[in-house]
């Protein structure tokens, strides 16, 4: 007894460390950019959707030329998917159009670490290598950027990435009710998440045959198949939003964005992976005076930004090297990783605006997902880690407060 309530402590301790952790670093760049968690939103499409469906309407009643709205049949609608208008709904009921956003984005990075945390300490990542490591996803790579204030665009993938290590999360504890009704949640952030699906499919199968190793897989699914309901509601209730606003259940609006509509090969298009596809390992260029060249628009080097993406595949090297069994699920996550930065590299543009290459944030739960996989319980390659992790944030505190300040 004294041993669990000595562990819950540690636990809480260590949780309790992480969140310090984070509100320190958010504090120096609120510091410097000014965008305190109280400050107004200009940016709040989400807000202002999730007020006009309680109102009754579902475009919304005029345009706003300072955000990305689509124009149809003579109405304005928000261009993204409707998923992070949902989360927003309560809070749109009780304080409308002055929603405190900000504070709901660190309430989203603030659970994101918890569900970092809880995903470590399954793969046996607790006490000091378990803060490091959430330390290191969340403040070591562009979840920072994305993570500091509740822009339109950044609170869709800081909400995104909450839903998918959830999703992890409880598949790899074999909740399916939880485990794809966050999954669902994702794609309607981020719909290229959809093909995370088989991922989680593959774990919460392997899961039910574990737990009964005698019965059919077949049996085992048809007692399961509940599971579908939540992904299954959530999905519909995208189809007929995209159908009554745009007489498509499978459009979401962005298409009827003015960049999209005047663009002559549309929003997506195989020509543009020829520009973008360089955008994903471009580095900064050298100045006259010797400065690094941070591009602020569409991405750099990916890797350079989030440098657990070269953590993971270090990892990999060693566990090819050991000779080490690479399991299907590892090698199935690695291609969907790769499928998903082609695909992001197919769309007209790479994101604007931004530090680093906030796209491929999408894919970092899976990317951890694979490295915590290919970690051994004495994790000899952790403390090769500290220099990635440092780079990470040193980078990314200075990128953020540049780009925000128009510094670069």
């Amino acid at each position: 007894m004294k041993q669990k309530i000595l562990k819950k402590e540690n636990d809480l301790l260590s949780f309790f460390l992480i969140v310090c952790s984070l509100l320190a670093v958010y504090f120096v760049i609120w510091s410097f950019t000014g965008m305190w968690p109280w400050t107004k939103n200009y940016y709040n499409s989400y807000t202002l959707q999730a007020c006009r469906w309680l109102q009754g309407h579902l475009d919304l009643g005029q345009n706003y030329s300072h955000l990305e709205i689509a124009e149809y049949n003579g109405k304005f609608f928000v261009s993204f998917p409707p998923f992070p208008s949902y989360v927003l709904l309560p809070f749109a009921l009780l304080f409308g159009e002055n929603t405190p956003d900000g504070w709901i984005a660190l309430g989203v990075s603030i659970l994101s670490a918890y569900y970092v945390w809880k995903l470590l300490a399954h793969f046996q990542k607790t006490g000091n290598s378990g803060i490091f490591y959430t330390v290191f996803v969340m403040l070591g790579s562009n979840m920072l950027f994305i993570g500091t204030n509740g822009w339109v665009w950044f609170f869709a993938q800081n909400l995104c990435f909450l839903l998918s290590v959830a999703a992890l999360y409880y598949a790899l504890q074999g909740n399916g009710y939880l485990s794809l009704g966050f999954w669902a949640g994702s794609v309607g952030c981020r719909p290229f998440n959809a093909i995370y699906g088989i991922i989680l499919f593959l774990i919460l199968s392997q899961k039910l045959t574990q737990e009964n190793p005698g019965a059919k897989f077949r049996k085992i699914l048809k007692e399961y198949w509940k599971w579908a309901i939540p992904p299954v509601l959530i999905a519909i209730s995208y189809l007929l939003l995209n159908f009554f606003r745009f007489g498509n259940p499978l459009e979401f609006g962005h298409n009827y964005l003015p960049e999209f509509t005047q663009a002559a090969k549309g929003q997506f298009h195989p020509d543009y992976m020829k520009e973008n596809l360089p955008l994903l390992f471009q580095w900064p260029k050298i100045g006259a005076d010797g400065k690094l060249l941070y591009p602020k628009w569409n991405g750099m080097a990916f890797y350079l930004a989030t440098p657990l993406f070269f953590s993971c595949f270090l990892y990999t090297v060693y566990a090819l090297c050991k000779k080490k069994e690479i399991t299907l699920t590892v090698w199935l996550t690695f291609c969907l990783i790769a499928i998903h930065l082609l695909c992001l590299t197919a769309h007209k543009t790479m994101g604007g605006f931004q530090f680093g290459n906030r796209y491929t944030l999408d894919t970092l739960p899976y990317v951890l997902f694979a490295l915590l996989n290919l970690a051994e319980p004495e994790d000899k390659l952790e403390k090769f880690q500290y220099p990635f992790a440092i780079l990470g944030i040193a980078l990314n505190v200075a990128g953020t407060i540049a780009v925000y300040n128009n510094w670069i």
